[in-house]
C-alpha cells in the first residue's frame, strides 16, 4: 500500500479515535451538582443493594439522593397519595408496569424521557437500551415511548430444602402438582411446614396467578368478563387451598412475602414458592440460618394440568411527572440502571434487567447453577399477565384475594369464585 495511504489512515483513525473520546467525554455528570432529589421505594431486595452505593452517586454526581423506603402495601398508597397530588418535590420513584402502568399512564403521572434519550447532554452514551431484555424495556414503553428503565426481571421459584429432601428419601424437586402435594405431606413434620406460600388476600394474587395459569385458566373471557369461575381457576384455588391448609404453617391468610420468607429463612418450611429475588435473603447469614443458608435449592414452578406457565413480573424506575428535577431524576435512574451496577446487582442477588449481567463470569461462577437454570427457563416461558390486564388492578386483586382467604378458610371455593367473578365483572362495567 502506497505510503501516503497508509499515513493518511493511520491519520484519520488517530481523529476519529479522539473524536469518539470527545464525544464521550462530553457527558457532564456533574450538570445538576448541588440539587437535591427524592426516590419513593419499595422495600425490596434491589433497595437493599442500591442504597448503600447512593454515596458513590453523590460523589460522581454532586446529585444529593433521599430514598423514602416503605413496606409494599405502604409504598403502594404513599406513591399513589404523591403521585395523584402532583407534588414536585417527588422526583421519581419505582414502579411495577405490570400492576400500574394503565393506571398511572393513563393519569398521565409518569415522565416520558424520550426527549432526555434523544439528547446527548442529557443520556450517558453508554446506556445501551439493546443491552436490557427486549420484554423487560417493553414493559416501560407505551405507544412506542420510554417512561422508564427495568431494573430486575422477576419470577417466582421453588424453594427448597436439600437436606430435608433427602431425609424424607425424595430424589427431585417435585415435577408437577401431584409430586408437589405428595412431597408437601412427606416433609410436613412437626413444627416444619410441607409447604408455605402467599395467603394474603389481595398480596397472594401474584403468586397464585402461576397456579391458575397452569391449571388452564386465565383472568379473563374472550369477551373481557372475568374468567375466575371457570372449572379450571376452581380446580387451581382448591388444589392451591388444599395444599396450605393441609401441609401449610398456621396462620397463611396473614402472610405475604416477608413473612413466607421469613419462614423459611429461619427453618421453618420445607418449600416455599415465591419470588426468585428472595434468593438474597436465603444467602444472607443476617436473615438465613445456616442450614438454610447451604441446603437450600431452586426449581421452577411444577407444572399444572395446562403446562409449566409461570409468570414474568419487571420492576423498574420512573421520573415523577411533576418533578421540579426531571434532569436530576433521570441521572439517577441510569447510573442505578448501568451496566456496572446491573452486575453488581445480580451478584447481589437481583435478577438483573440487563443481557450482560447473566453473562458475567464471576456471577455465573458464583450463582446456584439451579437458580440461573431455573430462573432463566421460567422466563424463557413466562407470561406477562401476572395481574388482570385491566385498568382497576386493586380492585380486581381484592376481588380475587377475598376467595382466597374464603378458600383457606376452608370455605366452598366455587362460590367464593362465583362471588368474585360477579364483583369483578360490575368493577370492570363501572370502568
Amino acid at each position: 500500500m502506497n505510503r501516503r495511504v497508509v499515513a493518511f489512515l493511520a491519520i484519520a483513525a488517530l481523529v476519529l479515535g479522539t473524536v469518539g473520546v470527545a464525544s464521550a467525554q462530553q457527558f457532564d455528570w456533574k450538570q445538576f451538582s448541588g440539587t437535591k432529589i427524592r426516590f419513593l421505594m419499595n422495600q425490596h431486595p434491589f433497595t437493599t443493594f442500591i442504597q448503600p452505593l447512593l454515596p458513590e452517586f453523590e460523589q460522581q454526581t454532586g446529585i444529593q439522593v433521599t430514598f423514602e423506603t416503605f413496606p409494599e402495601d405502604q409504598f403502594r398508597q404513599r406513591r399513589l397519595l404523591e403521585a395523584s397530588s402532583g407534588a414536585d418535590t417527588l422526583d421519581g420513584y419505582m414502579i411495577m408496569p405490570g400492576q400500574v402502568g394503565a393506571q398511572y399512564l393513563e393519569a398521565g403521572w409518569v415522565r416520558y424521557v424520550d426527549d432526555f434519550l434523544a439528547d446527548p447532554t442529557m443520556t450517558d452514551p453508554d446506556i445501551d437500551l439493546n443491552d436490557f431484555f427486549g420484554g423487560a424495556l417493553n414493559t416501560f414503553k407505551s405507544d412506542g415511548k420510554v417512561f422508564g428503565l427495568p431494573l430486575q426481571n422477576e419470577t417466582s421459584l421453588l424453594f427448597y430444602r436439600k437436606d430435608l429432601f433427602q431425609q424424607a428419601g425424595i430424589q427431585r424437586p417435585p415435577q408437577d402438582m401431584a409430586e408437589l402435594l405428595a412431597d408437601a405431606a412427606l416433609l410436613k413434620q412437626g413444627r416444619v411446614a410441607g409447604f408455605a406460600m402467599r395467603g394474603k388476600a389481595a398480596n397472594a394474587t401474584s403468586q397464585i396467578v402461576n397456579f391458575l395459569l397452569s391449571f388452564g385458566g386465565s383472568w379473563l373471557n374472550e369477551d373481557g368478563t372475568s374468567a375466575l369461575n371457570s372449572y379450571q381457576s376452581k380446580q387451581a384455588l382448591a388444589f392451591y387451598a388444599d395444599l396450605l391448609r393441609d401441609y401449610g404453617p398456621p396462620g397463611e391468610t396473614n402472610m405475604s412475602w416477608p413473612e413466607v420468607t421469613s419462614l423459611y429463612a429461619q427453618g421453618q418450611a420445607a418449600m416455599i414458592f415465591d419470588a426468585n429475588v428472595f434468593r438474597s435473603i436465603m444467602e444472607d447469614p443476617q436473615q438465613a440460618t445456616d442450614v438454610v443458608r447451604n441446603n437450600t435449592g431452586y426449581a421452577p414452578l411444577p407444572a399444572g394440568p395446562a403446562g409449566l406457565h409461570p409468570v414474568v413480573l419487571v420492576w423498574g424506575l420512573s421520573v415523577n411527572h411533576a418533578s421540579k428535577n426531571p434532569g436530576a431524576a433521570w441521572y439517577f435512574v441510569q447510573w442505578a440502571l448501568s451496566k456496572a451496577n446491573q452486575e453488581k446487582a445480580i451478584l447481589a442477588g437481583v435478577p438483573a434487567a440487563r443481557t450482560s449481567a447473566w453473562q458475567n463470569e464471576e456471577f455465573m461462577k458464583t450463582a446456584p447453577a439451579d437458580w440461573i437454570d431455573a430462573s432463566q427457563k421460567s422466563f424463557a416461558v413466562g407470561d406477562p399477565n401476572w395481574n388482570p390486564p385491566v385498568k382497576p388492578v386493586p380492585e380486581v386483586r381484592d376481588a380475587y384475594g377475598q376467595a382466597i382467604v374464603a378458600a383457606l378458610e376452608g370455605k366452598p371455593v366455587g362460590p367464593a369464585l362465583d362471588q368474585a367473578a360477579k364483583s369483578i365483572d360490575q368493577i370492570l362495567s363501572n370502568q
